[in-house]
């Protein structure tokens, strides 16, 4: 699910935390995974290359769009949900757990942990070599959101309020009429099934058109 790269790092507020994660990890001085998540265009990818680059030949990146279900499968399920009192019934979107193959990505992250092999089997049954083994392993994507926080070392989370998010979108070119009825439903599923999840994160990072960046908490100072 690749989506447009937003530049937002560059502020300030996202510049210190990247300093204090670099920080932590100095001091942890192991081998750690970290998890990166966040709902499309919220900026967790261009940080997790910012990150990378900082560790340099330490890290391996491991993205998880492949452990998302084919939009072809999604736009055939349907699902209900409550939203404001209200209540629906649309197809199923990336924000939704049932959209992702948690399993899969919590088993290749256990293989990466326990060192026993270095293949994986993605959700196709096709195999692929993981990774060459770094000391730092940055799982990042969608899915890191709904996998076994246990499995980590410290979890990052990344997120706008709905204007800003419907402004990225905009930005990348989409039909307006197309796009405002198909981000209503996303957001919608967002706020409903996947942003709960953030409280179980150790650092949560929201950037709004006002405000490019906030941490709204950080458990690593």
């Amino acid at each position: 699910m690749t989506s447009p790269e937003y530049c937002y790092t560059e502020t300030k507020g996202v510049m210190d935390m990247l300093q204090t994660l670099l920080h932590w990890i100095e001091r942890e001085n192991r081998s750690l995974v970290i998890g990166i998540s966040g709902h499309d265009a919220a900026g967790k990818t261009t940080f997790t290359k910012q990150l990378a680059e900082q560790l340099s030949g330490e890290v391996e990146v491991l993205n998880t769009d492949t452990y998302i279900m084919s939009a072809n499968i999604r736009n055939y399920t349907i699902v209900p949900f409550t939203y404001e009192g209200a209540s629906y019934t649309s197809k199923m979107t990336a924000c939704h757990p049932g959209a992702h193959y948690v399993a899969a990505l919590e088993r290749d992250i256990a293989m990466r942990k326990s060192d026993e092999t270095k293949t994986k089997i993605n959700p196709y049954y096709a195999q692929h070599d993981l990774p060459q083994e770094r000391r730092i392993t940055i799982v990042e994507g969608m899915t890191v959101a709904f996998a076994n926080a246990e499995l980590f070392d410290v979890r990052l989370y990344f997120y706008t309020d709905r204007e800003t998010a419907f402004q990225r979108r905009a930005s990348s070119g989409e039909n307006g009429d197309e796009l405002k009825a198909s981000y209503d439903n996303d957001r919608m599923q967002y706020d409903v099934f996947m942003h709960p999840y953030s409280e179980q994160f150790d650092v949560v990072m929201k950037s709004t058109i006002a405000q490019p960046w906030i941490v709204e908490k950080n458990t690593l100072v």
